[in-house]
């Protein structure tokens, strides 16, 4: 694909989400604007620039989790236009960068990732997990991975990495601690890490068996399913990356026809909620129903030698 034509539909795709993501309902409320995810840091970066620690934040109904400082800082742009565009602008931005990476990838079947349930519950929640795994498609993306460290271990694991993009997240650390040099430790102790209740996929059966992608750890969709089957997580959002692992438009489909079903269900046996909270129930459902239909796919491809495509897009 052209750089141009890969931009134009990213573009198309990009204000289609910021739409849809601005007409829907969010949690966390800022000043009276719906903001998700990102309420949090930006509410952070308001109480940074009274002179305030970012983690006094504090939300009436729950004790939140809060992000690293660094995650705040890439966040500062958006404190620059009104409240009311920070999720359409922050969606929007992150959905190009995801749909400008499959499309730079050659293979346009991979915008299926768009009508994932973990793309859009990443929209109403407003999420990172679009952004980064656009990273693994772009490199140059690489940095983000220390906004979330959950997904940034899933980065590591298989993102193309070089020199410069090493220098480039250093430079990014770095500039957090010249900002606010204590902030490591202000937010081991007051960023309410110990109330994340996310869960570990091998922890929870039949999840034991998602372990066996250790065997396909020389390539990077190997190394992918094992970083997301291992590390804490929460659904249905951070799941996203793992729809990167198809090599053809059939083998997208199965995980959308699995994962879809997944959901169904799991909303109909009212294992899963819009309240955030990790039924362990749901959590075999989605083992079931996503990941090894993605560790399935992994080992089919590594027995017909497919080449691997998506994790190695520049």
């Amino acid at each position: 694909m052209t750089r141009r034509l890969s931009a134009g539909v990213a573009l198309v795709i990009s204000i289609g989400a910021a739409i849809v993501a601005a007409s829907m309902w969010h949690p966390v409320r800022l000043a009276g604007v719906e903001l998700g995810d990102i309420g949090l840091p930006l509410a952070g970066l308001s109480q940074f620039a009274r002179g305030l620690s970012p983690y006094s934040v504090r939300l009436a109904t729950t004790t939140p989790v809060l992000y690293p400082f660094v995650a705040m800082i890439v966040l500062w742009p958006l404190t620059l236009i009104p409240l009311k565009f920070a999720v359409p602008v922050f969606v929007g931005i992150s959905s190009f960068a995801l749909a400008y990476g499959v499309m730079r990838a050659n293979e346009p079947w991979r915008l299926l990732i768009f009508v994932t349930p973990a793309y859009w519950a990443s929209l109403r929640a407003v999420q990172w997990s679009p952004a980064l795994t656009a990273a693994i498609l772009l490199p140059p993306l690489l940095p983000l991975s220390v906004v979330k460290p959950q997904l940034g271990v899933v980065l590591i694991a298989c993102g193309r990495w070089s020199m410069r993009i090493v220098a480039a997240t250093a430079a990014l650390l770095l500039l957090s601690i010249i900002l606010w040099p204590a902030w490591p430790l202000e937010w081991i102790q007051h960023g309410n890490l110990q109330t994340y209740n996310g869960v570990s996929p091998v922890m929870v059966l039949p999840g034991f068996i998602l372990l066996s992608a250790i065997v396909a750890w020389r390539s990077r969709e190997g190394r992918l399913v094992l970083a997301m089957s291992i590390v804490a997580q929460r659904y249905l959002y951070d799941q996203l990356p793992l729809y990167l692992v198809p090599k053809t438009w059939r083998q997208m489909l199965l995980l959308l026809l699995t994962s879809w079903a997944g959901v169904i269900a799991g909303y109909s046996l009212k294992w899963m909620d819009d309240t955030g909270a990790q039924n362990k129930h749901a959590w075999s459902l989605l083992i079931v129903t996503l990941f090894l239909p993605a560790l399935g796919v992994l080992f089919f491809n590594r027995r017909k030698n497919v080449t691997p495509a998506a994790c190695e897009a520049s």
